[in-house]
């Protein structure tokens, strides 16, 4: 049966390559297109968790509103507003940074937790200004939770902590600002203060809002530049198991009147991009397996018409409608293995390839997924659609009978 098998196979040379090359090309296009893009997701979930850290511990924002005001002007509930009350009440800092120290420090599923301060300010040099972002940091405890170090572009961040007045800023804003390493800018804040500080060192997170509008210090730099000594507006958390963030976040929410948030909740519109990502990969994905098994089919089809006189004789000589049906089936069977296992091969290296291409991204290369899984889905699908459309061309053939070949041959 298998030589027979084989047989067929050969003697129909063209047949079989298009046959194989359609298989080839599904597996392979399956691959690629899902490591490219899972490659991306995989990119971005973990920038977001190591940039962010896996829990953020803020100033929150209470909206404004009847309810809120309740009790608080007046009494009773007889009360008609003639303009409903509205917006925001903003706070400047956390509650109570050290009690939040504390409970981080006691805590066995905490890793390490970095404080910070963030203010609005203008940076300016000459004739050019940018609104900016003044974040004070602890350049050691940063670095344990966040990849900030990663990005860095030009010095140490350590230096930061050996003066009062020295800055990092995103390579993009120096251009803006028409400034290099070793130039002073100034810092303007809302309170009309303006501080001279000195850049010693640059960065490039791929982010262009980051780039052009961040500017690091060290905390105490940024307390006595904004006239907030001693606050504390984020700290960021990192714990042994960042999928358990949003339970552990929940949990700390409960018991502080700060915001703490997952990453995955302060990220919840780029993974819910990502969710739809997916989808449009499975669609993608799905059309390629699709037109993989409508060409098997076809080409198998044909064979079946092609190979009329060959079942006659077949059955005449002893062979069953199973044993007919088994032939082409492990026809299709034998090309959907060679054909899903070359696919990947293929596959594989065009990944390999893919990801040497640089990109405008940081200073990053394509982002490529080497997920086992991404190899195993695709051979199962390939193959199985392989299975599938051989199935109706060789129960096909399984039908024929020699009499009935007879009379159409005449």
């Amino acid at each position: 049966m298998w030589f027979l098998a084989l047989k067929h196979i050969f003697s129909r040379k063209s047949q079989t390559l298009l046959t194989f090359l359609a298989i080839v090309l599904g597996s392979s296009g399956y691959v690629v297109f899902s490591g490219i893009q899972l490659g991306f997701q995989e990119y971005m979930v973990k920038r977001l968790i190591e940039r962010s850290g896996h829990i953020n511990i803020s100033t929150r924002d209470d909206f404004i509103n009847a309810e809120t005001l309740k009790n608080v002007f007046y009494k009773g509930e007889n009360v008609s507003w003639i303009n409903t009350p509205s917006g925001r009440r903003s706070y400047d800092s956390l509650t109570s940074p050290a009690e939040w120290y504390r409970k981080l420090k006691n805590n066995p599923e905490v890793i390490g937790y970095a404080p910070r301060i963030s203010k609005d300010a203008i940076a300016s040099r000459g004739g050019f200004v940018q609104t900016i972002s003044f974040v004070g940091i602890d350049p050691a405890l940063q670095t344990a939770v966040t990849t900030i170090a990663d990005d860095v572009t030009y010095g140490d961040l350590n230096s930061l902590n050996n003066g009062t007045s020295l800055v990092f800023a995103g390579e993009r804003l120096l251009q803006i600002l028409g400034a290099r390493v070793n130039d002073t800018i100034n810092i303007s804040t809302s309170d009309g203060i303006v501080t001279p500080m000195k850049i010693i060192g640059t960065f490039n997170t791929g982010d262009r809002r980051s780039d052009e509008r961040v500017v690091y210090g060290s905390l105490t730099t940024v307390q006595k530049a904004t006239s907030s000594p001693g606050e504390i507006t984020t700290i960021i958390v990192k714990i042994n198991e960042f999928s358990r963030a949003a339970e552990i976040a929940t949990e700390w929410s409960t018991t502080s009147r700060d915001r703490v948030e997952s990453w995955d909740q302060l990220n919840s519109d780029h993974l819910s991009m990502m969710s739809t990502q997916d989808v449009v990969r499975l669609v993608t994905t799905s059309a390629f397996i699709v037109i993989v098994a409508f060409g098997i089919y076809n080409i198998l089809n044909m064979v079946v018409n092609h190979k009329k006189r060959d079942i006659a004789i077949l059955r005449s000589i002893g062979f069953d409608e199973k044993d007919t049906s088994f032939l082409f089936l492990i026809q299709g069977v034998l090309i959907g293995l060679a054909g899903g296992l070359a696919g990947l091969a293929i596959g594989f290296a065009g990944c390999l390839y893919i990801e040497t291409i640089k990109i405008p991204m940081g200073r990053q290369h394509m982002m490529i997924s080497w997920d086992i899984m991404i190899y195993v889905k695709g051979f199962i699908l390939v193959f199985g659609a392989s299975i599938i459309a051989s199935f109706f061309p060789a129960r096909a053939a399984g039908r024929l009978s020699p009499i009935e070949i007879i009379r159409g041959a005449d």
